[in-house]
């Protein structure tokens, strides 16, 4: 299959296990792929499991912090003049911080703001234009979280920035469609990532995993590959005809309300004391 041949595919947050998944899976069918992370030094493994299916194809990396509007346009050309155009991005990175709302610091509301909503406003907004100056169309893709539509205690922050982000992608899909420049987003729900990690796998990590599965109705957690695959159709041609659209990819957590990572018990009038995972 190579249904990105001839294509370039931009990705954020590529040291990250869901855009190190993209990243390798769009370089397998076909397309020349640039890959942006806070710091170049942590897209060596990307890279170099790029290389290993492109067939030698090109693979550029950079340090791009989204925060700083100068170096997404200065990373955002840069990908542009090597590759001719960008036909395809994956504005993946992103932050999240547990906190409750009462004792939430405001400069980790900031931080939340700061790299979800604003940075993720910074590189679409800067690909987009290469895209409409290119005039050729593109297919833009965000990710944001199961949390943009459901709320989790203790991730206000998390959840209001993704929301922000979903409300984003839809006024871009309207807005761009005359560019020919499809939109959409995807959801996912609990994934095993290594930002996942030190909650599923440290102290209350069974108690986290037990109950997040028992509200997972196919009876397992994400994988980086399950949201991967919702983004590389996405971006591809087989989605021609679909944009504004917020893909869940959650195993239906979301039927039975977002899991939830920690729980309070709201009889007691007063009480602030949250358990992981459910009750003891």
């Amino acid at each position: 299959m190579s249904r990105f041949a001839g294509r370039t595919v931009l990705v954020t947050g590529a040291a990250g296990d869901i855009g190190q998944e993209l990243a390798v899976m769009v370089a397998r069918e076909g397309a020349e792929v640039a890959v942006f992370d806070r710091l170049p030094e942590l897209l060596d493994e990307t890279v170099a499991r790029c290389r290993e299916v492109n067939g030698g194809r090109g693979v550029l990396a950079l340090g791009v912090d989204q925060t700083r509007r100068e170096a997404v346009d200065e990373g955002v050309s840069a990908v542009a003049e090597r590759f001719g155009r960008i036909d395809g991005l994956f504005a993946n990175a992103g932050y999240g911080k547990f906190a409750p709302f009462l004792e939430q610091p405001q400069r980790e509301w900031e931080r939340h703001v700061a790299v979800n909503l604003t940075g993720t406003f910074n590189i679409c907004q800067a690909v987009a234009q290469s895209m409409v100056a290119a005039r050729a169309g593109g297919a833009i893709v965000v990710n944001t979280s199961s949390g943009a539509r459901q709320h989790t205690d203790l991730l206000s922050a998390y959840c209001t920035t993704k929301a922000g982000l979903r409300m984003l992608a839809t006024g871009m899909a309207s807005e761009l469609g005359s560019h020919r420049i499809r939109v959409n987003c995807v959801m996912p729900g609990v994934i095993e990532t290594g930002m996942t990690a030190p909650m599923l796998q440290g102290p209350d990590g069974a108690a986290h995993r037990g109950f997040l599965l028992s509200d997972t109705p196919v009876g397992r957690l994400g994988e980086a590959g399950d949201v991967a695959a919702l983004v590389a159709f996405l971006l591809s041609g087989d989605a021609a005809f679909i944009t504004g659209a917020s893909v869940p990819v959650d195993g239906g957590q979301t039927i039975l309300g977002h899991p939830r990572w920690f729980r309070t018990d709201h009889r007691d009038a007063h009480g602030s004391e949250w358990l992981a995972g459910g009750w003891r």
